[in-house]
Order: structure tokens, then sequence, then C-alpha cells
């Protein structure tokens, strides 16, 4: 992927961290370097390899391992300088997992290690520690299958990258007040700061990568699980409303949250509860939809003796099923009549879109955006990704186009291609981080971010 195509994040970020730059040599003369080499996972990194021969061909080989072992892997293959240098910022890869200009492809590009099972995705749940990056230098252009065999000889350089979805400065501090369980990310500080509640998708349990990288950029936000979770019910049957107006209370309330309304950013089915909260809640003034659904889905949702019924139920037999899995698109009906009608309110939205979701019809976003009265048109605002799939995570997470739902108990196949779905990850993130900025501190505030 070009760097024309690529709008990540200002360089500008990169030069005040280039005195800490990290340096191992498992050669005399060969130098691998990554500055920063301790960075939020969403900042972009120099890799720069020196003392290479004139015009050496190379392989740049990066491997990490996440929950429970799994392995994912990419390789670049090069070429050196006359004068033996290398930088992914600026010269291409002519073979591997990424092809092209790109100094973040060895990231975002990689790829289940040989021998995972499909489906396989990168997670790493421990947001209180980092993610260890392996990066080494083979002399040669190599294949990724030997690579992550062993087959080849030992690199003649290797370095360590290490990657946080949590900063220093931000407290994880976990959530048991009354119903509400979770983890909270507070930046450090005397001082107050916006309030944000993160709501994820169908996955079972607490998901907090998202919640501590956006506290790792001045916000108080809460992680917000809804079941499988501790003592919360263990299915995703009958939920009720009011656990989630009891998150509201307790982050409109909370010492560390600034006064005067609270930010939503959820994905998938978390969506239904946002925009449901959004009716309910006056307190709610912002919302971050990801790929969300418009209607409530599958199951039910209680609030207090009022039932509201979902407009699509759980139906395996509207499927596709294809060899990377279920294919869950045909199940959703193009139907505004059953959409919640977040329009009623005056919440600020910012939806993303990928053109190519397998899971949820991206048509479905453009009609929400159509059911908004002129009036309120302005409220919404929906960008959509040509290429990209479902899951839209942080900068640089590898692209998932399929994994295991233990609801389904099969594959889910989310979409996407890894080029096109890199660059909304990087450009959505942000749209995402001007949208905060924007409402929650004003548009000089933006203006002044722009200018550094």
């Amino acid at each position: 992927m070009s760097n024309t195509r690529r709008k990540i994040f200002d360089s500008a970020e990169l030069v005040t961290s280039q005195s800490r730059c990290f340096n191992n040599r498992s050669m005399e003369s060969v130098r691998l370097s990554v500055c920063p080499d301790d960075v939020l996972v969403d900042r972009k990194v120099s890799v720069q390899v020196s003392g290479l021969e004139a015009r050496q061909n190379v392989t740049v080989y990066t491997s990490v391992k996440g929950d429970k072992g799994v392995a994912f892997a990419s390789c670049g293959c090069y070429q050196a300088t006359t004068d033996g240098r290398l930088d992914l910022e600026s010269m291409p890869s002519s073979s591997g997992t990424y092809t092209g200009i790109d100094g973040m492809g060895f990231i975002w590009s990689m790829l289940p290690s040989v021998g995972q099972r499909p489906g396989v995705q990168l997670l790493h749940s421990d947001v209180t520690k980092p993610q260890i990056v392996d990066i080494s230098v083979y002399n040669g252009h190599l294949g990724f299958i030997d690579l992550c065999k062993g087959l080849s000889d030992s690199p003649v350089a290797k370095t360590v990258l290490k990657r946080w979805y949590k900063s220093q400065d931000v407290s994880r501090i976990p959530i048991t007040s009354g119903r509400i369980r979770g983890s909270l990310f507070v930046p450090n500080g005397d001082r107050q700061f916006p309030g944000i509640i993160d709501i994820v998708g169908l996955e079972v349990g607490v998901m907090e990568n998202r919640a501590a990288l956006l506290a790792s950029h001045g916000y108080v936000v809460m992680a917000l699980p809804y079941y499988g979770y501790e003592d919360l019910p263990k299915h995703i049957v009958n939920l009720d409303l009011q656990y989630f107006k009891e998150a509201v209370t307790f982050m409109d309330t909370h010492i560390h949250v600034k006064p005067g309304g609270l930010g939503i950013i959820a994905n998938s089915k978390g969506a239904e509860f946002a925009q449901l909260m959004a009716i309910h809640c006056d307190k709610i003034k912002y919302m971050v939809s990801v790929n969300g659904m418009p209607y409530i889905t599958f199951f039910p949702i209680r609030n207090g003796d009022v039932s509201y019924p979902p407009a699509v139920k759980l139906d395996l037999s509207s499927c596709d099923f294809t060899d990377e899995g279920v294919v869950g698109r045909k199940g959703h009906i193009l139907d505004t009549e059953k959409f919640i009608k977040v329009w009623e309110s005056d919440v600020k939205i910012l939806s993303i879109c990928g053109s190519d979701d397998l899971n949820l019809h991206p048509d479905l976003q453009q009609l929400r955006v159509d059911c908004f009265p002129p009036d309120k048109r302005d409220n919404i605002e929906l960008v959509t990704y040509k290429g990209a799939g479902h899951l839209i995570e942080p900068p640089f997470t590898p692209h998932c186009r399929a994994s295991y739902n233990k609801l389904i108990q099969n594959n889910l196949v989310w979409g996407g291609n890894p080029i096109d779905h890199a660059y909304a990850q990087d450009d959505s993130w942000r749209r995402i981080l001007h949208f905060l900025t924007k409402h929650f501190h004003g548009e000089d505030t933006v203006s002044k971010l722009h200018k550094l």
C-alpha cells in the first residue's frame, strides 16, 4: 500500500522519540534499530538497518504471540542501498506478506503462523502488559513458510518492539458497582477528563483494548461487558437496558469524569445498546458506531416492563456456509421500520462502515442515515471504506477475515481484504479521535492539534 493512499499519523509524533532508539547487534557489522521501541499501538515506528553489504538482499521477519499462544508473523523482502542501508519507510518490499513502500506493513500484514487453526485471531487481552514484537533480519529473500518453520539460517540482526494499548500514565480500575461490571481506565492527574463508554459486539466477557487506547489519549473510558463476565448473565438472552442506564449514571457522577455529557463508542451488536442509551439517557451526547446494528438482533431487550423484540432472529438457515465459515449478511433485512429511532435524540454520531462487511449488509448504514429528518441530518456522518470488513479495529491491527464465534459455534466471516482494511483502520481511528476532540474540546483544540 503506497504512502500516498494512507493517512496515518503526523510524523512529528516520531521525532520527539528519536532519542529512544534501541539497537541490538547479533553481528558486529549489522545494526537493526526501531524508533521508538516502546510505543502505543496506534503510533508509527521507524525500522532501519545499517551495516549490510551493497545491494544485499535481505528479509525482514516479524513475529508475535497473542492470547493462548496464538502465533502471527509477517515478512518483507528488500534490497539494501549501495551504502548497505535499509529504511522500511522509504524503500519497497518486493515480495512477502506486503509489497511496496509501507513503513508499518511489517505489523498490519501479519498472518497466522504455519500450523495455526483456521479462523484464528490475534488478541492481546492483558492491556497492563505490552505486546512483544520480535523483528529479525535474514540474509537473502526467504519465504514466509520457511521462516515460520525456522528452516532458515540464523538472523544477521534482531530486536524487540514493545507496543501498548494502555499508556503507563493510565490506571486500570476494576468496576464492581451495583450491577455494573467491567474496567475503568483513568488518565493520571488531578483534573477531570471527558467520559466515554465502550461497548463491543458479541464477544464474551470484557474487551479492554480500545478503551485502554482511548484513555491513553486523554479520556476516562469504561469497558462495559454485558454478558459472560463475572456474575453478569451467562447468555445474551433477555438483557436489561437498565444495566446500561446504570452505567451512564456511574460515569456521569464519577469524580474523574468531566461534567457536560458522555460519549459512547460501540461496534456491531454493541451499537444496539448505544442507540437505545442515546434515546433514553440525555447524558449521552456523542456516539461512534463501527459497523453497528441499526435494529435489535437475535434476542429481545428489556427496559423495565417493556420488551423490545428483535427485528432479526438468529437463523443460520438464512446464511451462506462457505469454506471460510458462515457469511451472515443475507440474514439481515433492509427494513427501516425496524430501525432503532436514534434520530429522535440529539446525539451526534460518527458512523464507520466497511463496504465488504460480510456479517452486516453495508447498505443498512446508509439507510439509517436516510432516516434522519432534514433538520437533524447534520447529526450523523457516515464514512464508508471500500474493501474493509466488519472488524474495523485500531490502527495496524492485523486483518481478521474470519474467526470462531461461540454463539454460532463456527467460524464467522467478517470480510475485507488486508490492504483496504488496513487503510480503513488507520483513517477511521484518526477520524474517531478528531470527532471526539471536536465535540469534547471544541474546534479550536482540533485546529491547534492540526498545526502540531
